[in-house]
């Protein structure tokens, strides 16, 4: 009982840990971009599971990522865009198994409530957001962003909460200059 509020706590907490990893070609110069739309064709394309497939999200997503991303500077062409963008989301079901053994139960448990060698499974969410971007003349990928994080079962998909995410995945677009 006791180890499985701690599981519940320490998966609580990791839902709030979310780890973002940049991946960049340090050779480029990424004052040269002005522009940007989406990898295919210029138009916004959801990768992702199926039940995130919502028109809502995909737009708020859109538009999130939009807004993010001129608020750095660039703008949305879809003529002759220096940038191309994507983006892909991933969840994977993921179970934590918990062994419960009567021996590491406080005495006061054991008298209330005797536990025999039991299992406990909790299901929980892996999540991944990935936005990558290439550039169109030399076609090859210049700046990667991957954010990874345990999430709720069910997720809060509010526009302030996909505003959030998305502003921490491009927090570090474009990157600093190597001096």
């Amino acid at each position: 009982m006791i180890r499985a509020i701690i599981v519940i706590l320490i998966f609580s907490l990791a839902s709030c840990a979310v780890r973002v990893k940049n991946i960049y070609d340090k050779k480029v110069d990424f004052t040269q971009y002005k522009t940007f739309c989406w990898m295919n064709g210029c138009e916004f394309d959801f990768t992702g599971p199926a039940y995130f497939n919502d028109s809502t999200v995909r737009e708020n997503l859109k538009s999130a990522i939009i807004a993010e991303l001129e608020k750095k500077g660039l703008i949305q062409d879809t003529n002759n865009p220096d940038l191309l963008v994507g983006f892909t989301v991933t969840v994977t079901d993921e179970q934590a198994i918990i062994y419960h053994r009567p021996e590491d139960s406080p005495f006061y448990i054991q008298l209330i409530q005797p536990l025999q060698n039991e299992r406990e499974v909790i299901n929980y969410l892996k999540g991944s957001i990935i936005i990558g971007m290439a550039d169109k003349k030399q076609s090859r990928m210049v700046w990667e962003s991957q954010a990874l994080g345990y999430i709720d079962n069910e997720p809060n998909f509010s526009m302030e909460n996909i505003q959030k995410g998305i502003k921490r995945v491009l927090k570090n677009f474009p990157p600093k200059p190597n001096k």
